[in-house]
Parts: C-alpha cells; structure tokens; sequence
C-alpha cells in the first residue's frame, strides 16, 4: 500500500469518533480522502487482469455505496442500473457524484428488501433492453441477504457475469481498509 494512502488511514483511524458530528467528519474524511486513493488501486488492480467490455451492469445496493462505485469505475459498463431499499436510494446519488455520472448512465429501481420477485422481475427487464446491445454484468456485494440471493440466481440463468468485491473489513470502523479491494468474478456453475 502506498505511503500517502497509508498516512490517510492512520489519519482516518485515529478521528473521534463519539457522537453523530465526529462520526460524520471521520465518514467525510472517508470518502472524499480515501475513496479516491483506493479507486485508483482498485482499478489499476483490476486493470492487471482481462476484463471483458460490458454493455450494462446491474448492482445491487446496501448501506454502502463505495463497493459499488469501485466496481463501476473499474469494469466501465457503457450503462449502470442499482437494485435498492427505499432507504438506501439516496445512496445512488452518492455514487453519481463521486464518479461524476448522469443519471442516464447510472440509474436504480426501489425494491423490498426480502421481495425476490421484484428483484427477478427488474433484472429481467434491463437484461432484456440491453443484452442485444453487449454483454452484461451484475454486482452483488451490496443489498440484503435475499436481494444479493435473487440477483445472482437470475444473473446465473441469464448467462450474466457476477462480480463482488472483497475487502478486508474493519469492525471497529464498520468500513473496508481503504485500499484492501479487490474485484472477483464468480464463476457460474
């Protein structure tokens, strides 16, 4: 890990964090100081190997944003469409702005958090407007258990790729050492 990327989590590490203001600025600090040092590993990581072009991608989204954004950056699907909770959409936004995306390009669909059928029935819809077009890929790091469950098992009998991306995760700081992920394909049995 780089010297400056390593300064920053030393940093971030040692922010207060004992109320919502300082658990706020260490989260700040977070994303606009760390996330841009470990997008650029992340993709030059992912660069190392052969990735194939995809037309869209599909990801399915949790409580944070980062994985996905990482993911977006590094395998650059023509369009990217998020699978979300009502309470996680505003997230969606987050990813936009940090990857500096319209919304044409990056946009998302509402379903319940245990509603596999919804999640089934919005990956069918955008495989099918986009499958012509190029391949597909689908992200499941994020998303509740049966969010990520209904994805894969769709994405697996469309033929869709599915990426997740692994981290070493920090407990104390409820967040991936910055620098640590890493994307990996699974394979489609």
């Amino acid at each position: 890990m780089s010297d400056l990327i390593q300064e920053k989590i030393t940093v971030w590490q040692s922010m207060p964090r004992n109320n919502a203001e300082e658990l706020a600025v260490a989260d700040g600090f977070f994303d606009t100081q760390l996330m841009p040092l470990a997008k650029e590993k992340f993709c030059a990581e992912a660069k190392k190997g052969t990735l194939p072009a995809y037309y869209g991608m599909i990801l399915t989204l949790g409580t944070s944003w980062q994985p996905l954004a990482l993911s977006i950056a590094a395998l650059r699907p023509q369009y990217a469409h998020i699978l979300c909770t009502a309470e996680t959409a505003p997230l969606c936004e987050q990813i936009r702005t940090f990857l500096d995306l319209s919304e044409d390009y990056l946009s998302h669909t509402v379903v319940g958090r245990s509603d596999a059928s919804a999640v089934f029935a919005a990956v069918r819809k955008r495989h099918g407007a986009w499958a012509a077009h190029g391949a597909c890929a689908m992200d499941i790091t994020g998303g509740t258990k049966a969010m990520a469950s209904a994805a894969a098992m769709i994405a697996a009998v469309l033929g869709i790729d599915i990426y997740y991306v692994e981290s070493t995760y920090l407990p104390l700081y409820r967040r991936p050492l910055p620098g640590s992920e890493r994307l990996e394909r699974l394979p489609n049995p």
